[in-house]
């Protein structure tokens, strides 16, 4: 039986999403064909109808979630400059590096789950993460109406607190939650 493209584009959607949340929890290479194409809930035996190999998929993963990361920091740098936009950035930051989003099964900033990894990855690969941690610099540069340069520390302090909090956050908590509340304090003091 043949697909619509509708279908066909759905499946491979959810074939795309099913592979991003593995990738954000375990890594490009842990994470078989079959076991994502099951998580998707399509056989495995589908999954060349969607992908040329899993090269492609991984380096498609890594740019959707950069997507998805840029939503976030541009819906903050969109709000009106100044007091709105600052209100904006703090509520991000203070999301950023919550429990909740330490505690999640998989990272969903970009550059805590692949940053790493990335460097032993495909050219594809590193070329859509380089472009896409270009872009949430430009974005959080926009967002928090500073340079570049302080767009950069910004990030670095955001994405070290978080892969710090979450290297400890299940054998020591209160040590995970200090690096959360320390690396949140430092940089909700420079946005007042």
């Amino acid at each position: 039986m043949r697909l619509s493209k509708e279908q066909a584009a759905e499946n491979r959607a959810r074939v795309l999403d099913a592979a991003l949340g593995l990738f954000s929890a375990r890594g490009f290479s842990a994470v078989p064909v079959s076991e994502l194409m099951a998580e998707a809930g399509l056989t495995h035996g589908g999954f060349y109808n969607h992908f040329g190999s899993k090269a492609e998929l991984e380096a498609e993963a890594c740019e959707l979630a950069f997507e998805r990361a840029l939503g976030a920091i541009r819906k903050a740098g969109a709000k009106p400059a100044g007091g709105e936009r600052k209100a904006a950035l703090r509520l991000y930051v203070e999301r950023y590096l919550s429990e909740r989003a330490r505690d999640s099964r998989g990272a969903r900033c970009p550059m805590v789950a692949f940053g790493a990894d990335v460097s032993r990855e495909s050219a594809d690969i590193q070329a859509r993460y380089a472009r896409g941690l270009g872009l949430y610099i430009g974005a959080m540069a926009q967002a928090a109406e500073c340079s570049r340069s302080d767009a950069m520390k910004l990030t670095s302090e955001l994405v070290g607190g978080l892969t710090l909090a979450r290297s400890v956050g299940a054998n020591d908590r209160a040590l995970s939650n200090e690096v959360l509340r320390a690396a949140r304090e430092k940089i909700l003091q420079r946005l007042v």
